[in-house]
């Protein structure tokens, strides 16, 4: 009897060991089916965005062009070597069709322009020494008015006006190598016919009451060089001819049959007409007048006849006002009708004399 309930003891047991082992056995084939299909979803789904973004990018280096950059800093006129390129490809939209595909075309070239690391090269940027000008030299002038707010780093182009308002260019985009706009000097590189050229403008502003300027260029780098419009005077012109360091001289003799032209218009005009246009403010302009009221506009024509009461006298039994509160109003007072008529028996009469009791004189123009 106790043999028999041994085995079936032993018998369930076994039974339940058996199930027990296929439940687990169960839980975990259906827990590694439901991992290994979620993990067979992720990996389609990252690999359906790996083909996408190696086709973007694929597209992407089709549509970019390959260009070189700078690994640091340099300075206008420093030489280019070849650790100073990196290689980069740059989307096709934003890049210039003038940059630079072969490092060859770089290497042992100078730069025109102060440039930052990451600047993209391109052809404009630099320039080869030997095809610099033998004759440049540095130039230092304290002859040509500058804007207060010009910077040594700007591109400028240098114009002269003369009396009768003509405008022309003498010398297209300089790059400044210092400038000392309180002092009004200006620092650059100049070509024997730049300096020629600029010695005539010196001698109109002398003899033709013509003014020397500098504009800067708002974007150098973009914007295309100017075109020379100035005619030097006769005398320069023939010292040019004859100046071996000026090799274009086909030039010269064009600009020979209109330097009479400007001489004519210059001589027709009336000496006490002549003004060094841009030296001082027109008289009576509104900028003077702003700048004599200290920025405040001036009062118009109708408002200077405005008459504007004065306060009545203190009372003796009220307490007496501060000076600042009874400070008389000074307002222009209108002249006579008859002043500067003669008078009957053909005398001038005498000029009104200024009014003592307020200590001003008053102006016939309110001021």
């Amino acid at each position: 009897m106790a043999v028999r309930k041994v085995k079936k003891v032993v018998l369930y047991s076994t039974i339940s060991g058996i199930l027990v082992a296929i439940l687990t056995s169960g839980v975990w084939f259906a827990t590694y089916r439901f991992y290994t299909a979620k993990l067979l979803e992720e990996r389609q789904s990252f690999e359906k965005q790996l083909a996408q973004r190696n086709s973007l990018l694929q597209r992407y280096q089709d549509e970019s062009k390959k260009a070189y950059v700078l690994q640091s800093a340099k300075q206008a006129g420093e030489i280019i070597g070849a650790m100073d390129l990196r290689e980069e490809k740059i989307p096709s939209h934003v890049t210039p069709g003038n940059v630079v595909l072969d490092p060859k075309d770089l290497v042992g070239k100078h730069l025109k322009i102060n440039a930052l690391a990451g600047t993209m090269l391109t052809s404009d940027m630099v320039r080869d020494a030997s095809k610099m000008d033998s004759t440049e030299r540095k130039h230092e002038s304290q002859y040509i008015r500058l804007p207060l707010r010009i910077q040594k780093t700007d591109v400028v182009d240098i114009r002269i006006v003369f009396p009768n308002g003509e405008d022309y260019i003498v010398v297209a985009k300089k790059k400044l190598s210092d400038v000392h706009a309180g002092q009004q000097l200006a620092f650059f590189n100049v070509t024997e016919e730049e300096l020629m050229i600029l010695q005539s403008a010196l001698v109109d502003s002398y003899m033709r009451e013509a003014e020397l300027y500098a504009v800067p260029y708002v974007d150098p780098e973009f914007q295309e060089r100017a075109v020379v419009t100035y005619v030097p005077t006769m005398d320069v012109l023939r010292a040019m001819q004859t100046d071996p360091g000026i090799i274009d001289k086909a030039k010269l003799a064009a600009m020979a049959l209109l330097r009479p032209d400007l001489d004519r218009r210059m001589n027709e005009l009336p000496e006490g007409s002549k003004v060094r246009i841009g030296a001082d403010l027109p008289s009576g302009s509104g900028v003077s007048k702003r700048i004599s009221e200290g920025g405040r506009a001036p009062l118009g024509p109708e408002e200077e006849g405005v008459t504007v009461p004065q306060p009545a006298a203190p009372n003796p039994g009220m307490q007496p006002q501060t000076q600042a509160n009874t400070a008389p109003v000074q307002m222009p007072v209108e002249p006579p009708q008859n002043q500067g008529a003669p008078a009957a028996d053909g005398t001038q009469p005498s000029p009104s004399a200024p009014d003592v009791s307020t200590g001003n004189s008053t102006s016939l123009l309110g001021g």
